[in-house]
């Protein structure tokens, strides 16, 4: 009986409360009631959650559910993308604070959509493009970092040379190791940061409870 109320837990928590079941159903990541989520780890997307980012300047390469998802908690998002077939069929679900830049295929041109934008230093910058891009998009993302910012690296455990680069630059690194929006399977979703977090909690309290956590916090702990 115990051994079945866990795997009942586990069921309850991860399939439903969190929407893994309704994201690979659907095929597309997003939560319990379809709202859009990032296709981050379910950790990283509770720590992200957490934060107060509406004055925050996001930075996007890869654009897709994860722009919607920025798009509600940010006061500006510049996203890059340079699959048109992709772009053809997603860009008519973009807000209109989003600013979608459609670029060559090719690891020259992303990069110089951060390098030349007006902007010169973003909040976030979220690196979740084409894989064999990452570790050049790494090389550059730092100089455009604000102070107190955030680089965050999804698929990190398959892409260990963007890592690596991020960390020789100074920065701190925490992973967040889970399942994701209707995998099968767990990775690892990286956050990068510089001394300290510019970012409050949307809340008087953190950590924030996970949905899955049916337990009440401990009195005087």
């Amino acid at each position: 009986m115990v051994n079945l109320r866990v795997l009942l837990q586990i069921q309850r928590g991860l399939l439903f409360r969190y929407g893994w079941l309704r994201a690979w159903w659907e095929g597309k990541p997003v939560d319990a009631s379809g709202d859009p989520l990032p296709w981050f780890t379910y950790p990283a997307i509770d720590f992200l959650s957490q934060l107060d980012f509406s004055q925050a300047s996001v930075f996007e390469w890869g654009s897709g559910f994860s722009t919607l998802w920025w798009a509600k908690r940010c006061q500006a998002i510049i996203t890059v993308e340079s699959s048109e077939k992709w772009a053809a069929g997603f860009r008519a679900l973009v807000p209109v604070l989003v600013e979608f830049l459609l670029t060559p295929h090719t690891v020259e041109a992303e990069l110089e959509a951060l390098l030349n934008h007006s902007r010169q230093e973003f909040d976030v910058i979220v690196i979740d493009n084409h894989g064999p891009y990452r570790w050049r998009c790494a090389e550059v993302a730092v100089s455009r970092l604000s102070e107190g910012g955030m680089i965050i690296l999804d698929n990190s455990d398959q892409c260990l040379k963007a890592a690596q680069i991020l960390r020789t630059q100074g920065l701190l690194e925490i992973d967040f190791s889970g399942f994701v929006p209707g995998y099968g399977y767990a990775q690892t979703t990286s956050i990068f940061f510089s001394g300290h977090l510019k970012f409050p909690t949307l809340a008087a309290f953190q950590p924030q409870r996970s949905i899955a956590q049916p337990n009440v916090p401990w009195p005087k702990c």
